[in-house]
């Protein structure tokens, strides 16, 4: 059976959700939040396939602008 771009895209998600709650004392928070973003570009790539709704490409952009948050320094300004 194939994977449709949806499934890959629902996986794809899915990992990036697991790689940024899986937080560990010690461990480099932006080598975590690196992995979850270049597999929602991975996501993003699959989405630009015309069978995938333009709500579901909505969704991973969404995603992908949200990790901006989390790439931001803590006491940095946020950007413009």
């Amino acid at each position: 059976m194939t994977e449709t771009p949806g499934d890959r895209i629902e996986k794809l998600l899915l990992r990036a959700d697991s790689t940024l709650r899986s937080r560990v004392a010690g461990a480099d928070d932006a080598a975590r939040v690196a992995r979850a973003r270049r597999t929602l570009e991975e996501a993003r790539d699959i989405a630009r396939d015309p069978d995938v709704p333009p709500s579901v490409r909505d969704l991973v952009q969404r995603r992908l602008d949200g990790l901006g948050v989390l790439e931001r320094p803590a006491d940095g300004p946020a950007a413009a």
